[in-house]
């Protein structure tokens, strides 16, 4: 190669060199711009709430119920002092409506009545006979029935009553059996709300309610003396359910946001690997130009030192 040539090629060489030069800075700062954007999708993933599952037990409160004449009452609020207390509360009670269910068999032994399997009490020893009178004359049309024409049956299953109601007419005379109709109460509820007032409480060793004592209702004194507290801990099921609705809403975003993170993030990484092959490739040009070059160069440098001994 002559002098002219390898001086144009070595010129062509250098600027191929300057341009990949040139290319791998240009390829490292498309890379820095990446690393970039990679830390911001990091950063932003780190500034996500993790959404936490509710636990029951947040949503359990605490219920004090007492049994009043004859009536379980439930509190709502309690205000004021101990030694004065207010007390608002709420009772529900079955209140008893007769229907008529069939017809069984009966029989009289020397007095004594049976009906399914159970002895027969007279409805005017129940401390409900006025009202059981009244419902029975409506079921059964009889408006001059009275508390001793009344029979009933109690069937109890734990503590669960099951009475059942009978008209004495239709009962089977001594020594007989016979067939009669036969009444139940029907399923009603009454929802009944007032106030304590003046109430004095008394708290266990957790801060509870355990007793009360005085009060009064409507200005009128309550023998409310001693009246023992059942504490039940109750969970607002509808409240967990709206709450643990909630975390999976959120979840699903949290999850969903992770992925679109993850996503950018893949996208990222598979242009840095682009990057950084084509930086690989450069660099093996680039060592291979320079080796050209040096080669080129020592070309040069004899051809000069060749013609300097010519003319010398």
């Amino acid at each position: 190669m002559g002098l002219a040539a390898s001086q144009a090629r070595f010129l062509n060489l250098t600027a191929r060199k300057t341009n990949i030069e040139y290319e791998g800075q240009q390829i490292n700062q498309q890379r820095t711009v990446l690393a970039n954007q990679s830390a911001s999708y990091y950063n932003s993933m780190l500034t996500l709430s993790v959404p936490t599952p509710p636990s029951t037990e947040t949503y359990k409160t605490t219920v004090y119920t007492c049994t009043y004449a004859g009536n379980t009452y439930t509190f709502n609020q309690v205000t004021g002092k101990d030694t004065s207390a207010t007390i608002s509360w709420t009772y529900s009670a079955e209140e008893f409506v007769a229907q008529k269910i069939g017809t069984t068999n009966a029989s009289n032994q020397n007095g004594t009545y049976k009906a399914n399997g159970l002895t027969l009490i007279a409805g005017s020893n129940t401390n409900k006979a006025a009202e059981i009178l009244e419902e029975m004359k409506k079921a059964t049309g009889n408006n001059s029935l009275k508390a001793e024409d009344i029979y009933y049956s109690d069937k109890q299953n734990g503590s669960a009553h099951q009475y059942t109601y009978y008209l004495k007419s239709q009962l089977p005379a001594n020594g007989k059996e016979g067939v009669v109709d036969y009444y139940r109460q029907a399923d009603k509820t009454t929802y009944n709300s007032g106030v304590w007032t003046e109430v004095s409480i008394t708290r266990d060793a957790n801060n509870r309610i355990a007793a009360l004592n005085g009060g009064k209702q409507d200005g009128k004194d309550l023998n409310l003396d001693s009246i023992a507290i059942v504490t039940t801990q109750v969970t607002d099921n509808d409240a967990y359910n709206d709450a643990y609705n909630e975390y999976i809403y959120k979840n699903y975003l949290y999850q969903q946001q992770m992925e679109e993170i993850n996503a950018q993030t893949s996208v990222i990484q598979a242009q840095d690997k682009k990057l950084e092959l084509r930086l690989k490739q450069l660099d093996t040009e680039q060592n291979a130009i320079s080796t050209e070059m040096e080669s080129i160069s020592n070309v040069i440098k004899k051809n000069v030192e060749k013609t300097f001994n010519t003319f010398g």
